[in-house]
């Protein structure tokens, strides 16, 4: 299943399942599953990995050198990709920048066209990364969020799972878990992603603690600590504590609303 014009280098380790289309480069020291398919022109760099069942789309760079002025490209570092991603054309996802560091793609992701992804990121499973978009180093993305087009994440900057991001919006601060952000200049927290907390099966009952739960970090006026402890003390389930923990861990402060 290897195109005659694609270049794979001997040492590449190709599934035999997998799919390699026409002119496309292999370089060595890279891994690719079973039943993953790659369309003409599509390039994966060393030191990469790639699961089983993704599909990388004309045009697409995988494993390239980080955007890092500090690189330094003679020890390894890596690209770790899980299962089940559409990675589309002209996307670039750049790998660690420094040696044995790791940017790591979870499964079951959307990454649309002329995406970047840059180095030390961290991506869950089920997300959605819409055209344009531009993510800095060593961001943490979780699960199931929706990353609009044009967005600008800035680095080191963390995204709760099920959050959701309005288009051309600057992230220059952490999202927390389950609500929609905003705003050009400075993220902004703009009430509950609703459509995507429904769409991922939440019941009323389980919304509705999450309302309470955002009415008191954000509308209740009580100071940050105070607003964490009654969201322990009187919103119940994993949810609550997610989110009450992510916004904890927070270094470069939350968005507000």
């Amino acid at each position: 299943m290897i195109a005659p014009t694609a270049i794979v280098h001997p040492q590449a380790r190709v599934h035999p399942e997998a799919s390699i289309g026409h002119y496309c480069i292999v370089e060595e020291d890279v891994e690719i599953g079973r039943g993953t398919r790659l369309d003409p022109f599509a390039v994966v760099k060393r030191y990469t990995t790639l699961g089983q069942d993704n599909h990388l789309y004309s045009g697409a760079q995988l494993g390239t050198d980080p955007l890092d002025k500090k690189f330094d490209p003679g020890p390894p570092s890596c690209l770790r990709i899980g299962d089940r991603n559409v990675l589309r054309e002209y996307l670039t996802i750049s790998r660690g920048t420094q040696p044995g560091s790791a940017t790591v793609i979870g499964n079951d992701n959307y990454v649309m066209p002329n995406v970047h992804i840059a180095h030390n990121c961290v991506v869950g499973d089920d997300n959605v990364i819409c055209s344009c978009s531009l993510i800095a180093g060593h961001v943490e993305i979780e699960d199931h969020v929706f990353i609009s087009g044009g967005v600008l994440v800035h680095q080191f900057s963390r995204i709760g799972r099920l959050a959701m991001i309005s288009g051309t919006t600057r992230v220059n601060l952490d999202v927390p878990p389950f609500i929609t952000a905003c705003d050009v200049n400075y993220v902004a927290a703009r009430g509950l992603n609703l459509v995507g907390l429904k769409r991922n099966g939440y019941d009323e009952e389980a919304i509705s603690r999450l309302k309470r739960a955002y009415r008191l970090l954000y509308r209740s006026k009580l100071p940050l600590a105070e607003a964490l402890e009654r969201i322990e003390k009187e919103v119940p389930g994993d949810d609550a504590r997610h989110l009450v923990a992510f916004i904890r861990k927070s270094e470069r402060g939350i968005c507000r609303e």
